[in-house]
C-alpha cells in the first residue's frame, strides 16, 4: 500500500494521465477538481472519494478550486 497527500495549487504543472497496475483509492479533502478515468469525468469537492482501477488512464483533468488536497492511497497487488 502506497498512501499520497497530493496538493494541487494554481501555478501547479499540468498533470499528465497516469497508468499503472493495481487499484487506487482517492479521498477529497480541500478544493474541487475534475478527474478523469478512462472515458468518464468525475467532479470531486470535499468529503468525495473515488476507487478505481489503476490500469486505465486516470488523473486531474481540471482544478475547479484551488488548493485541491486529496489523499491517494494505491495497492499495487
Amino acid at each position: 500500500v502506497e498512501p499520497y497527500l497530493i496538493t494541487l495549487e494554481e501555478d501547479s504543472e499540468v498533470f499528465p494521465i497516469f497508468q499503472h497496475k493495481g487499484v487506487e483509492f482517492i479521498y477529497m479533502l480541500e478544493g474541487v477538481v475534475v478527474y478523469r478515468h478512462a472515458d468518464a469525468t468525475y467532479h470531486l469537492s470535499a468529503g468525495d472519494s473515488l476507487f478505481f482501477d489503476a490500469d486505465a488512464p486516470h488523473g486531474p483533468e481540471e482544478l475547479v478550486e484551488v488548493p485541491v488536497r486529496f489523499l491517494s492511497i494505491i495497492t499495487n497487488s
